[in-house]
């Protein structure tokens, strides 16, 4: 055998042990999307309600049924066309481009027909969120009610017809932040909350380069970012965030949209404000 004979076997060896060592690659876990496990019915129709209007269902199996509802495009049915089916599957994608993948399965006993998806989402969030940090749901809540009466040492504020949002204090307890914030309503009319939005931003873009965000979700908003204020009214609202520091360069944005509104209001707070953290457990003295 010839050394051309002797380097083509040995090629074809390397060839053929690539594409065995391919073939039998597998999935990052962390890149596998975990099913929702759904059970539906022959008797009852299972009602599924979407954050965003249901853009398409793709059935695993002719013996599932899906139907959009006319009026409420966010709304999707779900029935069984034949009792004791296998197991199957439901992929939905709604038009804020988010894909819902179901594992489905028959039973007669349907106890829970209604299933709001948003709130799901938003447990599955807390959830893993509060998988990462040391304290509780409880502990957290407990914190955040501590911090709802501490006495302010920061004025960063912001203004907008009649209306007004403070940045009043950052405190710090294990591996959780909280943030004090006031929100003021000068004036006669109620302001009624429509989102929030926190996000790390450049303090500085480059001319025509794309601004870089980086989302940022409470672990905890006490009593409730969805709750706005009275005319003629105040609310103190406690964030915690799992702990965080930002460089000179950063800012940490927090946004408040109103409904049916203008009156948006945004804060800007800098690294040094995270900076002055107190712990909750801090006394301060009420002159401060």
């Amino acid at each position: 055998m010839n050394n051309r004979t002797i380097l083509t076997v040995m090629l074809i060896a390397m060839i053929s042990t690539y594409a065995v060592s391919a073939q039998s690659q597998s999935f990052f876990h962390q890149a596998l999307i975990t099913p929702h496990q759904l059970n539906i019915g022959w008797e009852k129709t299972t009602v599924l309600i979407f954050p965003s209007p249901v853009e398409s269902a793709d059935r695993g199996s002719r013996h599932i049924l899906t139907q959009k509802d006319d009026k409420a495009q966010n709304v999707l049915k779900v029935k069984a066309a034949a009792k004791g089916f296998p197991e199957s599957n439901l992929n939905v994608i709604t038009a804020d481009g988010k894909l819902y993948h179901f594992t489905v399965n028959y039973s007669d006993h349907i106890q829970n027909p209604v299933i709001d998806m948003g709130l799901q989402n938003h447990f599955e969030t807390t959830a893993m969120l509060f998988e990462n940090i040391s304290l509780n749901e409880e502990q957290v809540q407990q914190m955040a009610k501590k911090v709802v009466d501490k006495k302010p040492f920061l004025r960063k504020r912001d203004k907008n017809s009649r209306m007004k949002l403070t940045l009043q204090g950052v405190y710090i307890h294990e591996d959780i932040m909280f943030f004090q914030l006031s929100t003021a309503n000068r004036s006669g009319i109620d302001f009624n909350t429509e989102q929030w939005r926190f996000f790390v931003q450049d303090a500085k873009q480059a001319k025509r380069t794309a601004v870089r965000e980086l989302e940022m979700v409470p672990v905890l908003g006490y009593p409730g970012l969805s709750k706005g204020v009275s005319g003629k009214d105040n609310n103190t609202i406690v964030l915690a965030f799992q702990k965080f520091t930002i460089a000179d360069t950063k800012r940490f944005i927090m946004q408040v949209f109103e409904r049916n509104g203008d009156r948006n209001l945004i804060l800007s707070v800098k690294g040094k404000h995270l900076l002055k953290a107190l712990p909750v457990s801090e006394y301060q003295p009420l002159n401060q």
